[in-house]
């Protein structure tokens, strides 16, 4: 009865573990296309970036976290959409119409 129940213990343990393994590996490679496209496609630099931080939740399943130097108190919100399209989710739009973002893509402005 005992090797049973460590079986089953160990059996659940490395599916917890895998699942978490996954979503690790995918938000560091989300991080890096991230990464990327703010490099190659809107041209900033590396420097210009303070930090990239993927996070797990429900709706969107993964948000990147992106800090500016120049706008530190601000993070900006983007998910990957159907593996091509990166969308900014965020700030929201009520802080758009009262403040001045540096960073805010031109498509949500529209």
């Amino acid at each position: 009865m005992k090797k049973i129940l460590l079986s089953i213990l160990l059996i659940l343990i490395l599916i917890i573990g895998g699942i978490y393994g996954y979503i690790q590996i995918k938000l560091n490679d989300l991080e890096k296309k991230m990464l990327l496209y703010l490099v190659e496609t809107k041209h900033y630099k590396e420097s210009d970036i303070l930090n990239i931080k993927g996070k797990f939740g429900k709706m969107p399943t993964y948000v990147i976290n992106v800090v500016f130097k120049n706008e530190p108190e601000v993070t900006y919100n983007y998910t990957l959409r159907d593996d091509q399209q990166w969308i900014q989710l965020g700030p929201s739009d009520g802080d758009i119409e009262r403040n001045k973002y540096t960073h805010i893509d031109e498509k949500r402005l529209k």
